[in-house]
């Protein structure tokens, strides 16, 4: 941590310096709070205590004159202290923690140096880890147990970081709209071992025995979670001792970093449903740091061999772009000074980028490191990675399609491309990329092709209710939107996302319900769905599963004929009346798409054959709620 006097009081330092009002030799003498004292006459407080923590410093060197004119020159502006990380800047205290001369503890330097303030048996803890950690670090080296160093280092680090949180009071999380969101998506992630198929579809593809081996420690991390044993100090302390570690540091590979699914770990804290929630946490965020890991490790034996030079920050830095991508968690670019930000606006901001990455941004070097396109190295692994990806995927789809030709769409204009469709249940066995080609293909083609009835339309075609290009957009990020984010555009515009009006059950659904509980909902409530149990366990882990069917929603644009029945059965009973005429309309769809006849119609003479048959049944439903519609009579207007 560095710092630098304001130039007022930087001058009258050294004025009291020069006039020998300040005298270095006997200024050794004083105590810490006998030196803050005399130097907040003039500096303040704050100012005081860290330009003592200099000073303090500079009591530890051997030659002791020689520092208190450093100290002196540096608290006047003229030489800025060099950042280091925290286990360093310890290493380098430990005489201030454990004087071996006359000189008593220094409280101000330990503080200043962790940027936490701490007591004196707290500093003397840290000065014992760190010793620890270079002791084992020695004993690694020649020939030890990495482990042994690794877990030392994660106790330190626990430890100093133990020290920081607990700063933090309940009071400032609950007044914290962040950390309301970032609970909200956590609590929605959890309950499930999603990650192995999410975020892992693309290692699947592309390193299927890495992702075999980390998959199966999965279930076994959840296991040891929900047993009380602490999975993430193993797993931290596996990386942090692996030779490549330092090589990982600077490609600013995202090991030991908060996933974005799990911004927060207060839900860990609900009695009994902590344990589910955490259990849940460590198996995603083990996978994937595992994962990444351990593709880097292979990627750096693939550079030796090809002889790229590895001390170059340039090509680390590449490499760690693809392998992080490849694991779902890709670099924002412009946005990442407010990934915050975004990060609570979108369910998993860095997971969707990851996908354009993957597909097409490394493959052709669109992407950049520093302001050039990355490396050739890394660009080679990309273009290798997406013909993989996009092979396996497609071979998967190809035997789906060889056993049920109907459970599979080609057409990339359709939601139900990349997906295995049985009965109103989709599977995505794409890891959530389908659906960038989908949107890619209807913006080219504009046209889209209804996953439901199958028909295809035009795109900015101006007839009434007819789809536009900037709706595609909207609602492509809408689908993206965090749960918080989500409960605020609902109350905008006072309508959710199956077009109802928002209720506080409602809304407090989908702030913490997780999604399996939803999913389950989804395929519970459809007749049609697809086999309960295999459909709940292929979302639990990661195939994402949409079950829905056709749907007319009265509410949105329901004319004068749907307006006068609403005002007479009211609004419960107008529900009642619009779930029921979507249940007619399925059963009859479901037995009207396997007719041969009407596959042989024309997109149009098919969108005719259904609109009859919807005027038929909704006159079917209001005879049977008793309604007749009146025409209104017009209103003649007078002739000026």
């Amino acid at each position: 941590m560095s710092f630098c006097l304001p130039e007022q009081l930087a001058t009258e330092f050294k004025k009291r310096l020069k006039s020998g009002e300040i005298n270095p030799d006997s200024f050794a003498e004083l105590t810490s709070d006998q030196r803050r004292s005399v130097l907040s006459d003039f500096l303040g407080e704050e100012m005081a205590k860290n330009t003592n923590a200099l000073f303090e410093s500079k009591l530890l060197l051997k030659n002791q004159k020689a520092g208190m004119l450093t100290w002196a020159k540096t608290v006047a502006g003229l030489k800025p202290e060099i950042r280091r990380d925290i286990l360093a800047k310890v290493e380098r205290m430990t005489e201030v923690l454990n004087p071996k001369t006359e000189k008593a503890f220094l409280e101000d330097l330990a503080s200043y140096k962790l940027g936490v303030n701490i007591s004196l048996s707290e500093a003397v803890r840290i000065s014992d880890l760190a010793k620890k950690v270079s002791e084992e670090k020695v004993s690694m080296e020649k020939g030890g147990d990495r482990m042994d160093y690794g877990r030392a280092v994660v106790e330190f680090n626990n430890y100093v970081n133990d020290l920081k949180i607990g700063k933090i009071t309940l009071k400032d999380i609950i007044k914290s709209p962040t950390e309301i969101a970032g609970q909200a998506k956590s609590i929605k992630a959890s309950f499930d071992n999603s990650a192995i198929f999410r975020q892992g579809w693309k290692t699947l593809m592309t390193n299927p025995g890495i992702w075999i081996k980390n998959a199966r420690q999965s279930f076994t991390n959840i296991w040891n979670t929900l047993g009380g044993k602490n999975v993430m100090d193993e797993l931290n302390a596996d990386i942090v001792s692996r030779p490549n570690y330092d090589l990982m540091k600077k490609s600013k590979l995202d090991v030991g970093t908060i996933e974005e699914a799990f911004p927060t770990a207060l839900p860990e804290k609900v009695p009994y449903l902590g344990k589910i929630y955490k259990a849940s946490q460590d198996a995603f965020t083990a996978f994937v740091h595992k994962t990444r890991a351990d593709i880097f490790d292979k990627y750096i034996e693939i550079a030796k061999a090809s002889d790229i030079d590895l001390t170059s920050r340039f090509e680390l830095e590449s490499i760690g772009r693809v392998v992080n991508s490849l694991t779902g968690r890709s670099n924002l670019g412009r946005l990442e000074p407010i990934a915050g930000v975004v990060n609570n606006v979108f369910f998993s901001p860095r997971f969707a980028k990851s996908h354009i990455d993957v597909l097409l941004s490394q493959p052709l070097g669109l992407e950049r490191v520093g302001g050039q396109r990355i490396s050739t190295f890394a660009r080679r692994q990309a273009a290798i990675n997406v013909v993989k990806i996009v092979g396996g995927t497609a071979a998967i789809l190809t035997i789906a399609k060889a056993i049920n030709p109907d459970a599979v769409e080609l057409d990339p204009r359709s939601a139900d491309f990349g997906k295995i469709r049985i009965g109103d249940t989709r599977f995505d066995v794409s890891g959530g990329m389908a659906s960038y080609i989908t949107l890619a293909a209807r913006l080219i083609t504009m046209e889209s092709k209804s996953s439901t009835t199958g028909l295809v339309s035009k795109i900015n075609s101006g007839e009434f209710g007819a789809l536009e290009g900037t709706d595609l957009i909207y609602n492509f990020f809408e689908n993206k939107l965090s749960p918080a984010a989500s409960v605020v555009k609902d109350l905008l515009k006072q309508q959710d996302f199956q077009g109802r009006k928002p209720t506080l059950f409602t809304e407090a659904q989908n702030l913490f319900v997780p999604i399996p509980i939803t999913n389950y909902q989804e395929l519970r409530d459809n007749p049609n769905s697809a086999n309960l149990l295999l459909a709940i366990l292929a979302d639990v882990l990661g195939i994402g599963t949409n079950t829905y069917s056709i749907k007319s929603d009265w509410n949105r644009n329901p004319g004068v004929e749907l307006t006068q029945f609403k005002n007479k059965v009211g609004e419960k009973k107008f529900q009642e009346a619009n779930d029921l005429f979507n249940k007619k309309f399925n059963d009859w769809f479901w037995q009207l798409k396997e007719n041969e006849r009407y596959q042989e119609l024309t997109d149009d003479e098919k969108q005719r054959v259904m609109s009859s048959k919807r005027a038929e049944l909704k006159q079917d439903v209001f005879k049977k709620y008793g309604f007749t519609y009146i025409e209104e009579k017009k209103t003649k207007l007078p002739k000026f």
